[in-house]
């Protein structure tokens, strides 16, 4: 519920978070909308390592983009690392979909263990970046 709070967002209720499945909260766009460039989080699965957080992000865009290694996508899933110390954010892996909401079957899936690119959501606005890192980054208790 902090994270709702942190993000600005409304908690779900309370038998939302019964089954294992992820739970998304929408920090940009809408994800009923196809033609949305959207970003969700799934703040239950975010586990602290000392200065770092890891938790899964998954972004649909409104058009046909490429990613950092020129793959074309409209959607992905991935895991994301953040760093409190620094205040950044890198891909560990991700999960790319030709069709928006993460629709279909993945096209390319990508380990970004050796060389992870910075989480940044170029080109949307407003850039739920800096939201999230502090979000997730925000002391507990």
């Amino acid at each position: 519920m902090l994270w709702a709070v942190a993000l600005g967002l409304h908690a779900p209720g309370p038998d939302a978070h019964a089954a294992a499945q992820p739970s998304w909260f929408t920090v940009s766009g809408d994800a009923s909308r196809v033609g949305a460039d959207t970003v969700q989080v799934d703040p239950l699965a975010l586990k602290p390592d000392g200065d770092a957080r890891t938790m899964p992000v998954r972004v649909s865009r409104s058009q046909e983009r490429r990613n950092w290694d020129d793959v074309p996508y409209r959607s992905y899933e991935s895991r994301v690392r953040i760093d409190c110390r620094t205040q950044k954010a890198h891909y560990l892996e991700a999960t790319f979909y030709m069709e928006p909401l993460w629709r279909g079957h993945p096209h390319q899936v990508a380990s970004y263990a050796q060389k992870p690119p910075a989480m940044l959501f170029r080109g949307m606005s407003p850039n739920p970046t800096e939201r999230i890192i502090r979000a997730a980054c925000r002391p507990t208790g």
